[in-house]
């Protein structure tokens, strides 16, 4: 038996229409109908497979979160995320996460927690957090975060799950919901539907990489491209590995495409910032609309994948348990190991972003990763950190929003350069001998002459590669100089904070 025969049968098994469990039924009707993108994980799945229990997930739960290791914040038993993604960008127009809890959120300690303010919606408590992010409290350990806070929204959509106008109840993500329903842990759908037409795959075929040099029919394969279904993710844990599937679902059969699939389908997830090392290595197969790649999933590219989805804040507060400190002496104790520990915090996210700088090979990496980094450094507690600490946090997350800005700036740069290439040809010229007269003046010969211009591809094909290598240098070079600057501000604020309490930073 193949070591990836249960991640194959998972995903073999998202077209079934078998009636989904109940385990994320509590959750997924509250999502709003308009989402495209969907993620479900059971932790308490996950943490006792043989592996999670080897490695004392449940355990560690909080220190992963805190590190941005994990999507799940600690008390989590079961996640579900949904979005409105825009896949040009791989940004959320906007993102709801619904979690069930092993314990009761406090709204009021939430939002000292994070230095945001409490309110009541439709009757609901509610959070509102820094990073534009709202927590509403349903009824028993069920909760909700999003962004962005538009509190008119918030309160149209908590009308919308109370009159029963919510839920996935068709298309792509309905069908990944019977996957959960299979008992899957980590699922992660998106729907494609309609997103691209022929026209615009075939304009953006005629400059892959991918496709460079070969004979390919772009016709047929812009065909095949654009009646695509959508995208699933599936994880499993087999014994000590975590075992990956990614299937791509097509409404047209995919035999023109079969010679180009994984290629092409690591191309489009390098150009929109998701594409990891080891998907080189998964082993493809092929069905008649569909194909999948299976293989090895390591924690650093699981955690890769994921990053398209917010991490919501913590809502863990011990509220009951923490005692106030009586001295000033306690108070500074308290401020140490809370500023400590945030700027662990943030260390472990920037140095995830300089250990993986080999990964960054297109312009799409970095952009998405800096977006999503940032906030979660703005989703950080802010409880008892000192203040200088919290300006350090707030100069880092706005340092990788503006490398960000400036690597989306280079992309869009790119593509029009690229547009303004014209196009290249190669000009013949060319007579015709007719025929030859003879008079008093002597012989002349006479014929038929011009010129001719035939499209040379390959030449513009090579300027505009040349432009892409360009501005992909320019954005590596903007990433490495925020990187660069990070650097010597972390050094700046440790000396500051060891010389302001005198402990070492």
């Amino acid at each position: 038996m193949s070591k990836f025969l249960r991640p194959l049968l998972v995903l073999s098994a998202i077209t079934l229409v078998t009636p989904v469990r109940a385990q994320f039924t509590q959750l997924t009707d509250r999502v709003p109908s308009s989402a495209n993108t969907l993620v479900l994980i059971d932790i308490n799945k996950l943490n006792n497979s043989p592996l999670g229990q080897k490695e004392n997930w449940a355990q560690r739960q909080e220190v992963a979160f805190q590190a941005g290791q994990i999507l799940a914040p600690p008390g989590t038993e079961k996640f579900a995320s949904a979005a409105q993604l825009d896949f040009d960008t791989m940004k959320p127009e906007w993102q709801v996460t619904l979690l069930d809890l092993n314990y009761e959120p406090k709204m009021p300690e939430v939002a000292l927690r994070y230095q945001g303010t409490t309110d009541t919606i439709e009757g609901r408590e509610a959070a509102v957090l820094p990073g534009d992010v709202y927590a509403v409290k349903f009824a028993g350990n069920t909760v909700a975060v999003g962004y962005p806070a538009r509190r008119q929204e918030v309160s149209r959509w908590i009308k919308a799950i109370y009159s029963n106008s919510t839920g996935i109840r068709t298309g792509y993500l309905k069908e990944a919901l019977q996957v959960a329903g299979l008992g899957t842990p980590v699922i992660m759908a998106m729907d494609l539907s309609g997103f691209v037409s022929a026209a615009n795959v075939r304009a953006r075929l005629e400059t892959s990489e991918t496709l460079k040099g070969r004979d390919a029919d772009l016709d047929a394969l812009a065909k095949v491209l654009s009646s695509i279904r959508g995208v699933a993710l599936a994880v499993t844990v087999d014994g000590d590995r975590r075992i990956g599937a990614i299937k791509v679902d097509f409404s047209e059969d995919i035999g023109p495409l079969k010679d180009y699939a994984k290629p092409l389908l690591l191309e489009a997830l390098g150009n929109r910032g998701v594409l990891i090392s080891e998907f080189y290595t998964w082993d493809a197969t092929f069905g008649d609309k569909q194909f999948q790649i299976t293989g090895v999933l390591e924690p650093s590219g699981m955690r890769r994948i994921l990053s398209l989805v917010e991490p919501p804040p913590s809502l863990q507060t011990y509220g009951r348990d923490r005692q106030k400190p009586n001295t000033e002496e306690e108070q500074k104790q308290l401020t140490v190991l809370a500023s400590k520990q945030y700027l662990t915090q943030i260390d472990s996210l920037v140095d995830d972003l300089r250990e993986h700088k080999g990964e960054r090979k297109t312009m799409g990496q970095i952009s998405v990763w800096f977006g999503t980094y940032a906030r979660r450094i703005d989703h950080l507690s802010m409880v008892n950190v000192d203040p200088d600490a919290l300006q350090y946090g707030k100069f880092v997350a706005d340092s990788l929003r503006d490398g960000q800005a400036s690597v989306t700036g280079a992309a869009a740069s790119s593509r029009e350069r690229q547009s303004q290439v014209a196009p290249q040809y190669d000009v013949y010229s060319y007579s015709t001998p007719i025929g030859v007269t003879s008079n008093w003046r002597g012989t002349t010969a006479y014929g038929w002459g011009g010129w001719a211009a035939v499209p040379n591809d390959v030449r513009r094909g090579q300027m505009q590669s040349q432009i892409r290598t360009q501005e992909r240098l320019k954005g590596n070079s903007s990433a490495n100089l925020v990187l660069q600057n990070i650097d010597e501000a972390s050094a700046d604020i440790r000396r500051t904070l060891t010389q302001k309490y005198n402990a070492d930073f």
